[in-house]
């Protein structure tokens, strides 16, 4: 299979819109059974079965299943580097659902977070793809060594969205499940790279990276049902928009050697829109007017056996 990458923007840009869908309609969903969760706490696995269970959810749970398929068929086409941050449009989709269900404006503070955030991953992508190597050097040692460390940090993720900082918990949680879908991506790709190269490509590697893609893809999904617990849906979408590219440009230049054309000064650049990008997420986290940050006990309690204690 060629490379396409027109098409496989145009898949990603449809997939974008289905994932920013599916989060405010399961965001709503987990929320109303959460009775807005006042003290952030995390959801308890009990909640959790009784909110999978309302249509909102489980439509939500089709429209992600479309924008994974649309994103996996475009990997297909395009460079991993090019292919991911795209993605990020989910952002700006996010936030104008959520203006058009709350019929409100967006405030300025917001509009400049997104703006910020889209500007720079978009140039992120434009620099990426400009410089990256068409195809990919697999070795499947890095493979193994780069998803055990994107575990490892999910694990610290998810400390801090259950322990941490009152304020941060939501973009913790959304940025540790973030972690898991860039390496999903990443994955998918090492399968794709492998079987190309493989007269047999049925192996223990091949099963094993299975493995972590079903792994992965249940930490994920459970890692965004708490953010959407803790915190409103654009943080999630906006967390999981730009962590998940810049863990698959990551992995993409690292591991599977996509980056042999990146110069210098491109790599320069690249982390420069990529702070920046992170930079608008963490704005919108400290701007949301929905999200206020004060302590727990000025919120109030929650109603008994919602959240887990």
């Amino acid at each position: 299979m060629t490379q396409n990458i027109p098409l496989a923007v145009g898949l990603v840009l449809i997939s974008s819109f289905c994932f920013a869908l599916s989060a405010h309609l399961q965001h709503h969903a987990v929320d109303a059974q959460l009775s807005g969760n006042a003290q952030k706490q995390q959801m308890s696995f009990r909640t959790f079965l009784t909110a999978v269970r309302k249509p909102r959810w489980l439509l939500g749970l089709v429209l992600l299943g479309v924008s994974a398929v649309l994103q996996v068929t475009a990997l297909f086409f395009g460079p991993l580097s090019v292919v991911q941050p795209l993605g990020l449009l989910a952002f700006p989709w996010s936030v104008l659902l959520a203006a058009r269900a709350t019929r409100t404006w967006v405030p300025p503070r917001t509009q400049l977070a997104v703006v910020v955030t889209v500007a720079s991953t978009l140039a992120f992508t434009l620099v990426t793809g400009i410089h990256a190597a068409a195809e990919s050097d697999l070795v499947m040692r890095k493979v193994i060594i780069g998803a055990l460390i994107v575990y490892v940090v999910a694990a610290l993720f998810a400390t801090l969205g259950a322990k941490g900082p009152f304020a941060w918990r939501c973009l913790f949680w959304s940025s540790g499940g973030a972690l898991f879908y860039g390496l999903e991506a990443s994955m998918v790709k090492s399968i794709w790279e492998y079987v190309k190269t493989q007269s047999w490509p049925y192996s223990a590697a091949i099963f094993g990276i299975l493995v972590a893609l079903v792994v992965g893809a249940i930490a994920a999904g459970w890692y965004m049902q708490q953010g959407y617990a803790t915190g409103p849906s654009e943080i999630v979408v906006g967390s999981m928009t730009v962590t998940s590219p810049v863990v698959a440009v990551a992995f993409g230049i690292l591991v599977l050697g996509e980056g042999v054309g990146i110069t210098p000064a491109a790599a320069a650049l690249m982390i420069l829109l990529g702070a920046t990008a992170i930079a608008g997420v963490i704005g919108l986290t400290r701007f949301h007017p929905t999200y206020e940050h004060r302590a727990p006990e000025e919120l109030g309690s929650t109603a008994s056996g919602q959240v887990s204690p």
